[in-house]
């Protein structure tokens, strides 16, 4: 393997996901179980179960985790991977939830599911992986065990159980994607009263795997990266230090497994004709991740070397014969782009954003980085241009709103300065705070009717 995951700057943290386990274990105690005459609804996405519930204990974890500079928050690495989780979602029907899916940065292997389908994915375990399809089948595997609502079938399993063994259980299936054998490190429990529901966990990672395999294939992925991943995982368990990887604890892997998954492929329609940028974004991802970083490889990979080195003079040349070899590369012209900014060569990075903007209209990052240029410039009309534009396209993304409090302040235009302000507060959580500031814009005297239609719009939306 090209990378060495012992060059991560960071160190495989049980601890975090020791953290995961006791905030889902105080959190799930909040959860109503079934009594035994309600019936379970029924699987898939068709079920709504407490859906804004799962959601808010889901997003309380994520923060929480966030907090504490564990999710690789680069929005070129983060916007890859949510791409890729969006393929897989593209042929649910009847979605009742929206999923996000992150990076954690911890190189040891590891995925799992919380509720309300936050999906984070190990470093470790991406690099782990050799292809673009076996990652996808990671997340798939994962989407499969928040689409079967497999929390609540252990719910329904556990009467007889004691509710700190079922909190063992639940919160180890929710972070582990599988058994309870991580969670119950933790918690401890009776063994006895557990053996029943590993036996029933072990289940739902063959249900998890059919229907993975089926939304992978679905989706224009090769399914035989499920198979492959399982092989390589394979390969791991034979390691006499396999008993300290997490995934291989919550996801063990057998030769009937294995087998399983293969008979179930189906003939394959075709190489997908969506480009593969898989091995750029390990690069990129080692890149932001580590402290030395081995310039063998690819000319990308030698640049990221030069520029992690201090050597973003000679970096530049590399890039620009990439970008301009490869001028609808995202991955090139971005870098080469930014690399341009800290050099000072702020026109040739503007030309380059543009260029990427027309082959990607509206790209997120690009767009950012861009909107976030000129402004640094004090082109501040041309960055409200972008930022306006972000706005429409982005709604749900606090970073867009931060930037326009900026440049409306810069601009001296107070009133759409504390709507910006409002709106970042109502995404940030803080609905008080937007409700006040709505509130206030309402009682000034020399509000617009856009600008009051809007708030009243949002205030009401906040009152509900």
């Amino acid at each position: 393997m090209i990378h060495s995951i012992q060059n991560l700057r960071f160190k495989t943290c049980g601890r975090c996901y020791q953290l995961v386990l006791l905030l889902l274990g105080v959190y799930l105690v909040f959860l109503k179980p079934l009594s035994a005459d309600e019936e379970l609804p029924i699987l898939g996405e068709n079920a709504v179960f407490n859906i804004e519930q799962e959601v808010e204990i889901g997003e309380k974890v994520y923060q929480q985790l966030l907090s504490k500079g564990l999710i690789e928050t680069h929005p070129l690495l983060d916007q890859f991977i949510n791409e890729l989780g969006a393929r897989l979602l593209a042929v649910v029907d009847h979605r009742v939830r929206d999923y996000r899916f992150f990076i954690v940065r911890d190189g040891g292997i590891n995925a799992f599911a919380l509720p309300g389908g936050y999906i984070g994915v190990n470093v470790g375990l991406i690099l782990r992986a050799q292809t673009q399809d076996q990652l996808a089948s990671v997340l798939a595997h994962e989407i499969s065990h928040v689409r079967l609502r497999h929390g609540l079938k252990l719910m329904e399993k556990s009467e007889g159980v004691s509710n700190a063994t079922l909190l063992t259980i639940l919160a180890g299936l929710l972070v582990g994607g599988g058994t309870d054998l991580g969670a119950a490190l933790v918690y401890g429990g009776t063994a006895g009263g557990q053996q029943s529901m590993i036996n029933y966990t072990r289940d739902f990672e063959y249900e998890a795997d059919r229907l993975g395999i089926n939304l992978l294939q679905g989706a224009n992925f090769n399914g035989r990266g499920m198979v492959e991943f399982f092989q390589i995982l394979g390969r791991i368990s034979g390691n006499s230090n396999s008993q300290n990887i997490e995934y291989l604890r919550t996801h063990p892997v057998s030769a009937n497994r294995i087998s399983e998954a293969e008979a179930r492929l189906k003939p394959s329609n075709g190489k997908s004709s969506a480009p593969d940028y898989f091995s750029i974004f390990k690069d990129y991802l080692f890149y932001t991740n580590s402290d030395s970083f081995s310039p063998t490889g690819s000319q990308f990979r030698q640049a990221l070397s030069r520029i992690k080195s201090g050597d973003e003079g000679s970096a530049n040349e590399l890039l620009k014969t990439l970008y301009l070899q490869n001028s609808d590369n995202l991955w090139y012209g971005f870098t080469y782009a930014e690399n341009l900014e800290f050099l000072g060569r702020q026109v040739e990075a503007e030309g380059v954003y543009r260029q990427l903007l027309q082959i990607y209209p509206d790209d997120f990052v690009v767009s950012f980085n861009l909107m976030r240029m000129l402004k640094a410039a004090d082109r501040l009309d041309d960055a409200l241009l972008i930022a306006r534009r972000l706005e429409v396209h982005y709604p749900l993304r606090k970073a867009v709103f931060f930037e326009l409090v900026e440049i409306y302040q810069q601009l001296n235009q107070t009133t759409l300065k504390m709507m910006a302000q409002a709106e970042y507060h109502q995404l940030a959580g803080s609905p008080k705070l937007a409700i006040k500031l709505y509130s206030q814009i309402l009682a000034l005297s020399d509000v617009d009717l856009a600008t009051e239609s809007k708030a009243r719009e949002k205030l009401a939306e906040l009152k509900h």
